[in-house]
């Protein structure tokens, strides 16, 4: 080969890698899923009025480890369990993430009761499920919250997560998920948070600790197991403000109690209280959450007020049971 046709040959070999640079360059930038997404919400502390804000949704948060705590994945988590209150706000949230959208309620004689949302999305070679769990949306439910039941673990909200779990078990079966080509990403604020942690407790026990996401918000206690039975789910993460009185729930004993009933202005619910009196609700104990814990301290506190000032338009108080425990208290702890 003369030099010239070296030189030529070297040439084309050159343009040719750049081609396939570039275009592998292009297909990377194509799957990448980041994305600002702004969404709305109903804030319970504001009688249900509608707030908004931003978070980021990327398919890289179902790729690192379960048990791995992620914060950006945390405020995804607060900003869906906080759009859920609102059949239309989470419709229009899961289409933004690109996620299918299924509402469902369940509901018995005892009012374990729940609206909730489930999802679906392609990550690689894998299928996530989002089960995004409503929160208490009537006084009706309380009696759900305090009925502690004679068990190890919480009555009515165990009974409210068999029932999510059976819809979700018909879920699963009708859209022919497969154990190891399944992941679950499970969420939700208050009464929902309680029931999540259950629901992902037991996902954890039936697909593996490496299958389940789950982020929970403002959670109650759901049992009385040992600390070592409670703490080796380590891909459950418990975003709690130490000043939200529903995160101390259940109560210890029945002067707790009659302190919960009447900062929660449930004192007058007559019904309730008559059917509380039944000794099968009163199985007091030392109540832990499963999963791990996450904290609000001061320097976050500090912060938080500050950003809930800028979501809401109004100053954060510190006194509030409603500031303390509503969604844009949780969202603005992990925007700041």
């Amino acid at each position: 080969m003369t030099f010239k046709k070296l030189i030529a040959a070297a040439m084309v070999a050159a343009v040719s890698v750049t081609t396939v640079l570039s275009g592998s360059a292009c297909e990377a930038e194509a799957k990448n899923t980041k994305k600002t997404v702004n969404f709305s919400y109903p804030d319970g502390a504001f009688d249900d009025e509608e707030m908004n804000a931003a978070v980021v949704y990327s398919d890289e948060y179902f790729t690192n480890s379960t048990a791995k705590r992620q914060d950006a994945l945390a405020l995804l988590s607060m900003a869906v369990s906080s759009a859920v209150y609102s059949e239309s706000d989470i419709k229009s949230f899961m289409k933004e993430i690109g996620f299918s959208n299924k509402r469902y309620s369940v509901s018995d004689s005892n009012y374990n009761n729940l609206t909730f949302n489930f999802g679906k999305r392609k990550v690689g070679k894998k299928t996530v499920v989002a089960v995004i769990l409503e929160g208490t949306s009537t006084r009706d439910e309380w009696y759900s919250n305090l009925n502690l039941g004679s068990g190890t673990v919480h009555e009515g909200f165990n009974a409210t997560e068999k029932l999510v779990h059976k819809k979700l078990n018909t879920y699963i079966s009708k859209n022919k998920l497969k154990k190891g080509k399944t992941l679950f990403w499970v969420t939700g604020h208050s009464r929902g948070a309680a029931v999540a942690q259950l629901m992902a407790k037991r996902l954890s026990d039936k697909y593996g600790k490496n299958s389940v996401y789950a982020y929970t918000f403002a959670a109650p206690k759901v049992t009385k197991s040992r600390y070592k039975d409670t703490s080796k789910y380590t891909n459950i993460f418990n975003y709690i403000n130490p000043s939200d009185l529903v995160t101390t729930l259940p109560p210890e004993n029945s002067d707790d109690l009659a302190k919960t009933l009447e900062e929660l202005n449930l004192l007058n619910e007559s019904d309730l209280i008559s059917r509380l009196s039944s000794s099968v609700y009163m199985e007091f104990g030392t109540y832990r959450r499963y999963g791990t814990d996450i904290e609000m301290s001061e320097t976050d506190r500090d912060t938080m007020s500050q950003t809930f000032n800028d979501i809401t338009g109004t100053d954060f108080d510190q006194t509030s049971v409603e500031h303390n425990h509503c969604q844009s208290c949780y969202l603005s702890w992990l925007m700041g």
